[in-house]
């Protein structure tokens, strides 16, 4: 299978800290959580590390070892984070005649502090990963390949999703994306015009409950039926919705498929008929980041491959549960063989 990803290229510096070394407090009324640092405090940290990372390299990192020929479409500065990027290319064999170049941008960096459940918190300069413009998409045109994923896209290259999920639906391509929060808030017509090229998306329920008003507006009809006991919702402004029925509503605007993440409770993926529920795999966490990444593109690749729904969750399920065992985004991510044996498939 050919795959193209898109999304960013991040230099990731994680620095993971003992419990005891930070200040946590949780806020029950409002389901928030802070990390309290003393100002001029020096903290040690159990380890700090630096890696390649970013949703468009994560990516294609793990549909290289389910078999794929991929060739990442990201864009860096032209300074020294590039030759890094290369070589992380290189090294999980990803094609590198796709890989952009800002001259007037640096790559982009992150700062990962990760502490108490490991949910890290994240510092970024999104650089170079916010200039994607049509000029780059004729460079890297045509795509030529089987599935095309579309990870979350930063500043003014957010613009570009409908252009591109268009263009890989038009060559026939399986079309993924996961746009993440930002894009879902502030360009929803670029999320709606470009879901009605997406073979799967991927949301969380908070993302999914922010476009419950705008199915809602291009629906007048839609009436928000009260769910019934049990079955998993959404709570979009003060108001509670069924998730099968989002799902409904939103198939009918675009998306085959539709992904909705409850974190600890699970995924629930819709084909447009059943909504399949697929638990959590249990194991100790060192670090969450990149648990998306492997999560939606072994589900895009599993749909693309003609796998059954429910398996392709399950070994969704168990390739980012491997990842959140790692506290870097790739070190974890398993290859086909290894992932359909923990599956049982």
């Amino acid at each position: 299978m050919k795959a193209i990803t898109f999304g960013s290229a991040m230099v990731d510096i994680i620095a993971v800290l003992e419990s005891d070394s930070i200040e946590q407090i949780s806020l029950s009324n409002a389901h928030q959580q802070f990390l309290l640092v003393e100002p001029g405090r020096k903290i040690e940290a159990s380890s700090i590390s630096t890696h390649i990372g970013g949703g468009g390299l994560n990516t294609a990192v793990s549909l290289a070892k389910l078999g794929c020929s991929v060739s990442p479409v990201v864009k860096t500065g032209n300074d020294a984070s590039r030759d890094h990027v290369i070589d992380h290319c290189k090294q999980h064999s990803l094609a590198t005649g796709k890989l952009l170049v800002d001259e007037n941008n640096n790559t982009g960096s992150a700062v990962m502090i990760a502490s108490h459940d490991k949910n890290a918190a994240i510092f970024t300069q999104r650089g170079s990963n916010t200039t994607l413009v049509n000029n780059d998409l004729e460079q890297v045109s045509p795509f030529a390949a089987d599935l095309v994923h579309i990870a979350p896209l930063s500043g003014d290259s957010a613009n570009m999703l409908p252009a591109v999920t268009m263009q890989a639906k038009q060559e026939g391509a399986f079309v993924s994306c996961n746009p993440g929060i930002r894009q879902i808030t502030t360009r929803t017509n670029t999320i709606l015009t470009a879901a009605k090229s997406m073979n799967l998306i991927s949301i969380n329920g908070t993302e999914a409950a922010a476009l419950v008003p705008c199915l809602s507006a291009l629906n007048p009809e839609l009436v928000w039926s009260k769910p019934d006991t049990g079955e998993p919702v959404l709570r979009s402004q003060e108001s509670i919705v069924s998730l099968r029925q989002f799902c409904e509503a939103f198939h009918k605007n675009g998306p085959e498929n539709i992904l909705v993440t409850y974190g600890s409770e699970g995924a629930y993926l819709f084909d447009g008929h059943n909504l399949h529920h697929q638990p959590v795999i249990p194991v100790e966490v060192a670090g969450t980041a990149g648990a998306g990444d492997a999560f939606v593109s072994t589900l895009a690749w599993g749909l693309c491959s003609k796998a059954d729904a429910q398996d392709a969750l399950l070994m969704a399920a168990h390739n980012a549960s491997s990842v959140v065992s790692f506290v870097n985004t790739t070190d974890g991510l398993l290859e086909r063989a290894e992932l359909e044996r923990r599956a049982g498939l």
